[in-house]
């Protein structure tokens, strides 16, 4: 007699974080459509040429830009319990819900304390191999691919690295966590595949073959540091609030994501800066750990009068 084989119900690839001490399972958004590209055979065979086309993305922010998606605001923040504490209550669409403002947010009073420069989950890496970065477990990428600048990214060998991923719950704009001068930026064309781990562990270099932006600015307490934004599925613009060569502050706005998904990368020299050592041994055990704006995530080494 052969016994039939049950079947598990127990989810594939599950992606675990850690919030408020405790550990708990990522619950995913529009999870089932991420699976269908991702893992599903006929899914995986087709669908990834409309999200490198950035076919699905177009179509999803028009429909986010209309008054009609509003209606799905309410339901949106009561199923997946947005924390709205700090923004305002009435939205003209979805875009504009998810690209929203929020008061009271308030960065480390102490100059060489890091606060995180915006909402969502966070790892972090010492000593940092340019040539080997850790995506997720089992994917890595290379900093000057990233870059699209070898030279620039030999700066930043042996040095740390803060990854922040944003889902489209959390709260979309990022701050500046130092005042300090924008030497540059630059954008880099790419797809639009999803950084959930889901697709980060099927696309090989996503962070380098996805849309992103870059902004150099030398910075008082932590040195030359480069943001890197990276766009995801969904994600139609990343919109900068700041001239190259302007002078910022910190907790003022740097830039904002328009609908989807996203991804913040931090670089910092070697030497500067030290991640705190809980974010690094979650990191290390393979979680993510849930993070608010300006919340602090490690300290500045050396600080620099400028």
């Amino acid at each position: 007699m052969i016994k039939k084989r049950k079947r598990s119900t127990k989810k594939r690839n599950i992606n675990w974080i850690y919030s408020n001490g405790q550990y708990e399972q990522e619950t995913i958004c529009s999870e089932r459509l991420m699976r269908l590209i991702y893992e599903n055979p006929v899914g995986s065979a087709t669908l990834p040429f409309f999200v490198k086309r950035k076919v699905l993305s177009r179509m999803y922010g028009m429909y986010c830009r209309t008054s009609h998606s509003a209606r799905s605001i309410p339901r949106f923040i009561e199923r997946y319990n947005v924390d709205m504490t700090g923004c305002d209550d009435s939205y003209r669409s979805y875009a504009d819900f998810f690209s929203r403002g929020k008061e009271g947010i308030a960065f480390p009073t102490q100059p060489n304390v890091l606060g995180s420069p915006c909402e969502g989950l966070a790892s972090a890496y010492a000593d940092i191999d340019m040539g080997n970065l850790i995506a997720v477990k089992g994917s890595s990428f290379s900093l000057s691919e990233l870059f699209n600048d070898e030279t620039l990214a030999s700066k930043y060998d042996g040095g740390s690295m803060l990854k922040i991923r944003l889902t489209p719950t959390n709260y979309h704009r990022v701050h500046f966590f130092d005042d300090g001068t924008i030497t540059a930026s630059k954008r880099l064309r790419g797809s639009l595949h999803s950084v959930n781990p889901l697709a980060l562990r099927r696309v090989a270099r996503l962070y380098c073959r996805n849309k992103r932006a870059l902004i150099m600015m030398s910075s008082r307490n932590f040195g030359d540091v480069v943001f890197v934004e990276v766009g995801a599925t969904f994600v139609g613009s990343i919109v900068h609030c700041f001239e190259d060569g302007e002078s910022v502050s910190r907790e003022s706005q740097a830039s904002y994501f328009l609908p989807g998904g996203s991804l913040l990368l931090v670089f910092f020299q070697k030497g500067v800066f030290e991640p705190g050592e809980t974010l690094l041994k979650h990191t290390a055990d393979g979680y993510e750990t849930k993070v608010a704006v300006g919340e602090p995530l490690g300290i500045g080494v050396v600080s620099n009068d400028k």
